[in-house]
């Protein structure tokens, strides 16, 4: 289980990451909590992303 934990956050951080590269260079700071909120919700993305990869991946023991 500590594995499958691990992988599962790993992902995610692939993802994150992934996903924060690709949008730091369009994202504009200067403007309303639009810019805020899209950020949390791709990073919920990678999250889910993450979950589903996981629980794909999970090894029946």
């Amino acid at each position: 289980m500590k594995t499958w934990i691990k992988r599962s956050y790993r992902t995610f951080m692939q993802t994150a990451i992934g996903y924060i590269a690709v949008n730091i260079a369009t994202l504009d700071f200067t403007e309303d909590g639009a810019v805020l909120k899209s950020a949390v919700i791709g990073l919920g993305v990678s999250a889910v992303a993450a979950g589903i990869a996981a629980v794909m991946n999970m090894k029946e023991e």
